[in-house]
C-alpha cells in the first residue's frame, strides 16, 4: 500500500486550527472520523438539488461537538459534485431579516465567501461569470453576432425569477464590458452582484438600473443567482450558514421575523417553488427546542422541525429537515486521536510521539477531567491532544506521564443568553 503524503501546508493548517479549537479549512480528510450515515444523507441532498430539487438541513449538536467541521466537510463534498457554495455566519450585525441593511450585509458575505472546486477559499463570483461570458463568446465565434439583445437571449431561464430584469442587465453590462477590457465597468457590475451600492442613484448612474440587492429582496437573488450557476455550467447553489444560535440574543420582534425567513425558505424547499438550491444552518439543541427564544417558540416552525416520534435511539430518522449530530462514540475518538498523531509525525511510524497504549492512557484521563460528556465533545478534547503532542515534541526526553498529573482543562460551554428578552446581544464569543 502506498503512503500516505501530508503537504507541510496542510499539516501547519491542521495543527494551528486544532490547537486554537478552530476547524481547519484544508486537510480535513486526514482526520476526518464517524459522520458516515449524515454525509450520505447530505451527499443525497446534492443528487436532488443538481436534478433541479431544492433541500434545506438544520445541522444540530452540542456546543464544541463538531457543526463547523460538519459544514465545511460538507462544502468540500460539495465542490465534488460541481456545486458553488456561499458560506457566512449569522452576527447580530449579520442577519436573515432586517430593515437596516443587515440582511445585505449577510448577503455580501456570503458572496464574498462564493467558492467552487478551482477556488474553494471564497472570492469565486468573477471566476463563475467570466466562465459563462466564456461560452457566451465562444458562441459568438461559432457565427451568433454577439450584442445586447443576443447576451439577453441566453439568459432567458432566468425570466422566472422576480429578480431577473436588471441581474441580466448587469451581466450584459458585465459580458461588454468583459469584449472591450474595460475594468471600471466590469468592477462596477460585480459591485453590484456583491449587493455593495448603498443607493439606486448610484447603481442607475453606473449600470442603467433601478434596482440594488437590499435587506427585501436577498432572497430572491439567491434563488436567482442557483439559477444562473447552472448556466455557467455548475449543478446548483448550496448555502451554508453557522451560528444559528445567535438569532435567539435578538429582540423577540426581529428575532420572529428571522424565524418568518426560515419558514419562507423551508416552504420553498419542501414545496418544490425554488431550485438547484440548498440551505445548511449550524444550531445548536437549545435553540432548536427553546420555547421562548428558540425555533420551537415560532408554532410554524416547532411543526415542520419536530422529530420524527417514531425515531428513538439507534433508530434515527435522518431523512427530515433536522440531522443532529451526536458526541463521537469513544472508538470513533480513539480514531481521530490516531489520525491527529499521523498528522503531527507526517505518517512516518518512527515519528510517533505517543503509542496506542499512551492514547488510552490519555482518554481516561481525559473522562476523569471532564467527564464523559465533555469526553466525547470534540474540540477541547482535540486541544488538550495537540498540547500534549507539541510538548512531547518540545521536550523529546519527557513522556507522557509526565504532564498528566496537576493539568485541569476547564470544560468548553456556549455562552448563555442575556436574562432580559428585549436586549441586543452587547459582546458575544462565537464557538466553532
Amino acid at each position: 500500500m502506498a503512503k500516505i503524503k501530508i503537504k507541510a501546508k496542510e499539516k501547519n493548517a491542521i495543527i494551528e486550527s486544532l490547537k486554537a479549537g478552530l476547524v481547519p479549512k484544508i486537510g480535513l480528510q486526514h482526520i476526518q472520523v464517524g459522520r458516515a450515515d449524515e454525509l450520505k444523507e447530505i451527499i443525497k441532498d446534492y443528487a436532488l438539488i443538481a436534478d433541479g430539487g431544492a433541500k434545506i438541513r438544520f445541522i444540530i449538536g452540542d456546543y464544541g461537538c463538531g457543526k463547523t467541521f460538519f459544514l465545511t466537510l460538507s462544502k468540500l463534498i460539495a465542490h465534488e459534485k460541481n456545486l458553488v457554495v456561499l458560506s457566512a455566519d449569522i452576527t447580530t450585525e449579520k442577519v436573515l431579516c432586517s430593515s437596516s441593511g443587515k440582511s445585505k450585509k449577510l448577503f455580501s458575505e456570503l458572496i464574498a465567501n462564493m467558492s467552487t472546486k478551482t477556488k474553494p477559499d471564497g472570492g469565486a463570483l468573477r471566476t463563475i461569470i467570466e466562465k459563462w461570458a466564456s461560452k457566451i463568446l465562444q458562441d459568438g465565434e461559432n457565427g451568433e453576432h454577439i450584442d445586447e439583445k443576443s447576451i439577453y437571449s441566453k439568459l432567458l431561464p432566468l425570466e422566472k425569477y422576480v429578480a431577473c430584469y436588471d441581474f441580466s442587465k448587469v451581466l450584459t453590462t458585465y459580458i461588454n464590458a468583459y469584449q472591450e477590457d474595460d475594468e471600471i465597468k466590469m468592477s462596477q457590475a460585480l459591485k453590484w452582484l456583491r449587493a455593495e451600492y448603498a443607493t439606486k442613484t448610484d447603481a442607475k448612474t453606473d449600470l442603467g438600473v433601478r434596482t440594488i440587492i437590499d435587506d427585501n429582496n436577498f432572497y430572491e437573488y439567491l434563488k436567482l443567482f442557483a439559477g444562473f450557476v447552472r448556466l455557467a455550467g455548475y449543478a446548483g447553489l448550496i448555502v451554508n450558514i453557522d451560528e444559528l444560535a445567535v438569532l435567539a440574543r435578538l429582540q423577540s420582534a426581529t428575532r420572529n421575523k428571522n424565524f418568518e425567513r426560515i419558514l419562507n425558505i423551508i416552504n420553498d424547499s419542501m414545496q418544490g417553488a425554488a431550485e438547484y438550491l440548498g440551505f445548511l444552518f449550524g444550531g445548536t439543541p437549545e435553540f432548536l427546542e427553546d420555547k421562548y427564544r428558540g425555533m420551537y417558540s415560532y408554532k410554524a416552525l416547532e411543526t415542520r422541525l419536530a422529530d420524527n416520534p417514531f425515531a428513538k435511539e439507534g433508530l434515527r430518522d435522518l431523512t427530515g429537515p433536522v440531522i443532529r449530530l451526536e458526541n463521537l462514540s469513544q472508538e470513533e475518538l480513539y480514531i481521530l486521536f490516531l489520525n491527529i498523531r499521523n498528522v503531527f509525525a507526517e505518517y512516518d511510524e518512527t515519528k510517533y510521539l505517543v503509542t496506542e497504549k499512551d492514547i488510552q492512557v490519555f482518554m481516561q484521563w481525559l473522562m476523569n477531567r471532564l467527564g464523559a460528556k465533555s469526553f466525547l465533545s470534540p474540540r477541547e478534547s482535540n486541544k488538550a491532544f495537540i498540547g500534549l503532542l507539541t510538548q512531547l515534541e518540545n521536550y523529546p526526553d519527557t513522556n507522557i506521564s509526565t504532564y498528566l498529573s496537576g493539568i485541569q482543562i476547564q470544560e468548553d460551554k456556549e455562552p448563555k443568553a442575556p436574562d432580559n428578552d428585549d436586549d441586543e446581544l452587547v459582546s458575544l464569543t462565537l464557538g466553532e
